[in-house]
């Protein structure tokens, strides 16, 4: 009846007010209680579990929430283009008497709905894996690698492999802020530090290995002057690399292939030899940094709005160090990016 009446007087306060109170807020008015020792159940939604990269999340979350003792929730809809699947998925676990709960939306829009509901039941809500602000409801903190700048680093390097000339394929994930960022990033790196370096084609992969190497095989037939694939993350790169060594090309010779998100299955093909370069962004670690900042929100912590977690390129040099954690820097307080086809913090 409490949770009941607490929800109600949240609900007006954000309608009537000027604007949705805080968790710190409503524990000063004896409103907000944090959940007894032992008993916090939190939750993580990805957009899917397709990706390694989400897969590691998962991990780094569970493990980090064991040693607090906490129960933590890891769902997911069926698939990554499913907008109201996630809806779904965030409401049920609303209804049972979480803590706090992160999410990696699919759809920025779509998920306003999941988010306002939270909102109303005093709960929480965390995004991961992103720094840009959905247009309504309270987000206590963003956590996770500006895109636009990741993009750009690798560009950098792409123009470092091609001398700065050369021709490139970029793999886009599902249409959407993600895809957005680590596009017109990259196109954007490649346009100030190798204008001669052309991008000769474009099409979505959809995040999924199967389909770029769809894609890439395709690509290949139609121009064989490719030289690098960009993918939108490592399984699209990866994809591009197995297309391309069906035909007989040979990794880091005569086409290169990069990706973005740093996964084990990556870096082990990194060192094979058999994938040139990843975005490390430490998906593991990002899990672990979601625990540790409800951890402080709910002890009554001070946290960031925007919480920036780093990132690397890695290639055969580095690989080894990356996977040591000795790249590893302690996430830190930044800017919002927005989906506005400019550099961060413009």
């Amino acid at each position: 009846m409490r949770r009941i009446m607490v929800s109600i007087l949240f609900l007006i306060l954000c309608i009537f007010g000027n604007g949705c109170v805080s968790e710190k807020e409503l524990s000063q008015h004896g409103l907000f209680q944090k959940p007894e020792k032992g008993s916090t159940r939190v939750a993580i939604v990805p957009p899917g579990f397709t990706s390694p990269f989400h897969i590691a999340i998962k991990k780094g979350a569970v493990e980090a929430g064991k040693s607090y003792g906490w129960q933590v929730d890891t769902v997911a809809a069926d698939n990554e283009g499913d907008f109201a699947g996630q809806v779904s998925v965030v409401e049920q676990e609303l209804q049972k008497q979480i803590s706090a709960i992160s999410i990696n939306p699919i759809d920025s829009k779509a998920i306003v709905t999941a988010v306002r509901e939270a909102n109303i039941a005093q709960i929480p809500v965390f995004m991961h894996n992103l720094i840009t602000p959905v247009d309504e409801g309270k987000v206590v903190e963003y956590i996770g690698y500006d895109q636009w700048n990741g993009a750009v680093k690798l560009a950098n390097y792409t123009c470092s492999v091609l001398k700065n000339a050369g021709n490139v394929y970029i793999l886009t994930g599902i249409p959407g802020f993600h895809a957005n960022r680590r596009t017109q990033g990259y196109r954007w790196g490649l346009e100030k530090s190798c204008p001669k370096v052309r991008i000769i084609g474009e099409q979505t992969a959809e995040w999924d290995r199967t389909k770029a190497i769809e894609v890439a095989t395709v690509a290949l037939q139609q121009h064989p002057e490719i030289d690098v694939f960009y993918g939108n993350s490592d399984e699209m790169g990866i994809g591009a690399c197995i297309a391309a060594a069906k035909i007989g090309r040979k990794v880091n010779q005569n086409i290169w292939c990069l990706g973005i998100d740093g996964n084990e299955v990556t870096l082990d093909l990194i060192k094979n030899n058999k994938m040139t370069a990843t975005l490390g962004v430490y998906p593991d670690r990002i899990g672990t940094t979601i625990i540790t900042q409800m951890s402080k929100l709910l002890n009554g912590e001070n946290i960031p709005y925007i919480l920036e977690t780093p990132s690397i390129v890695v290639d055969e040099k580095n690989v080894t160090e990356y996977e040591n954690g000795t790249t590893w820097n302690e996430p830190v307080s930044g800017t919002p990016e927005f989906d506005n086809g400019k550099p961060t913090g413009q």
